[in-house]
């Protein structure tokens, strides 16, 4: 494909009109720069239930907190026994059957108990917490982790970084390259090209303002980019993608790794892990799509896959104790999953705190692993950052070996 890059990313930086598909963000390597993992960080938003997710369904204190709701370790929708973390069986969803192989194979770790230290359970304040890289001790930050480390790592200011949505996340907050996009397959403004070309009518002459320029930077973006699509091969109709919206965006990330425009970092949303009620149900909907999504994703980019680390995070876990709609109410840790080309996979990483009364954070499964240690260990190790005390000022870096 002959885009030149930086056309692309100054039309880019220069209009918030851009149409978006939800749940990506992208930015991309500077010229010259050594090749980097394409980092992909997924956030599970509402709240994922990783006592679910990956479940000690062995554990006597688990069966009897979730008499209704538990992983069964028999019968049609058994867990699926995945390894051992401190003595401890860990069963991992029978909605997520797609993730055994990649974890069989090496590719595909997580880790447990993982998650904010903090004492809110609010979503809105843990989530923005999250996205700050910041604890409930820290100083105030007025930057996101991920546009301070994409600072850190020498993103040019004509290279900019790209936010899934109408909005950019809070993780990029303070990087001003942020640009939103959709999927490359659908690049175009808000009411596509009707609306182009009045915009090119209303610009095409006269003086010079700052509007004009970004206007027509734009429609030049838009231009190269569809022109770059002209005969593009797109092999992602075989991969497995299912017509949920977390395969259609990660659909949209393997398009633009695989346009080969230089990806460098990629945000995804995957939210509705909010189960207050019928828990059982709404969890294996949800598992479903994530499990498939993921895979489909996995088998895409069977190119790319040594440049690749997808990470998920969530905003805190769920209580340890089912609540009378059988669901789960606003708990502590959570999980994290870990999928990539380098990742020593094949095994469950963290501290398990155990479930006995005395080991619960008020009544809740403790965090045991700053969920920054996992983040923090990917971009030292594949990312090319030397100075994370930029990105996390406060953490005391400690890593878990995830990485060969």
């Amino acid at each position: 494909m002959n885009i030149s890059r930086r056309r692309v990313l100054s039309g880019l930086s220069a209009t918030a009109g851009l149409a978006v598909a939800p749940g990506v963000n992208v930015s991309f390597a500077a010229d010259g720069a050594p090749a980097r993992d394409v980092l992909v960080v997924v956030f599970q938003r509402g709240a994922c239930d990783w006592l679910q997710m990956l479940s000690p369904a062995g554990d006597i204190f688990y069966q009897n907190a979730r008499r209704s709701i538990r992983v069964q370790l028999t019968g049609a929708n058994a867990g699926i026994g995945v390894g051992t973390l401190d003595g401890t069986d860990f069963y991992l969803s029978a909605s997520a059957p797609e993730l055994k192989p990649l974890y069989d194979s090496g590719k595909l770790a997580f880790v447990h108990a993982t998650g904010l230290h903090t004492v809110d359970r609010s979503h809105f304040t843990c989530q923005a917490n999250m996205e700050m890289g910041t604890a409930d001790a820290d100083p105030a930050m007025n930057s996101g982790w991920l546009a301070r480390h994409t600072a850190s790592v020498g993103v040019p200011k004509d290279l900019s970084v790209v936010a899934q949505g109408s909005t950019t996340p809070t993780s990029l907050l303070s990087q001003p390259a942020s640009v939103a996009v959709i999927d490359p397959s659908s690049f175009n403004v808000s009411g596509g090209a009707a609306n182009a070309n009045i915009m090119r009518l209303l610009n095409g002459s006269g003086a010079k303002t700052a509007y004009k320029d970004a206007a027509l930077k734009t429609l030049t973006t838009i231009q190269d980019v569809q022109a770059g699509l002209t005969g593009f091969q797109d092999p992602s109709g075989t991969a497995g993608y299912t017509g949920g919206s977390f395969s259609a965006s990660l659909r949209a990330v393997g398009r633009l790794i695989r346009m080969n425009v230089g990806v460098d970092v990629v945000t995804v949303d995957y939210g509705g892990w909010d189960m207050h009620n019928n828990l059982v149900n709404e969890f294996a909907a949800r598992t479903t799509e994530f499990s498939r999504a993921l895979s489909a994703f996995w088998t895409d980019m069977a190119d790319f896959q040594d440049r690749i680390t997808l990470v998920t995070m969530t905003e805190f876990g769920r209580r340890f104790q089912e609540n009378a709609n059988q669901g789960t109410d606003h708990g502590s840790a959570s999980g994290m999953l870990i999928l990539g080309g380098n990742v020593k996979g094949g095994k469950i990483y963290g501290t398990w705190p155990g479930l006995a009364p005395a080991a619960l954070n008020s009544g809740d499964l403790a965090v045991t692993t700053d969920y920054r240690q996992v983040l923090a260990e990917i971009i030292v190790k594949r990312h090319a950052e030397t100075k994370l005390e930029s990105v996390f000022p406060t953490l005391k870096y400690a890593p878990l070996g995830i990485f060969a």
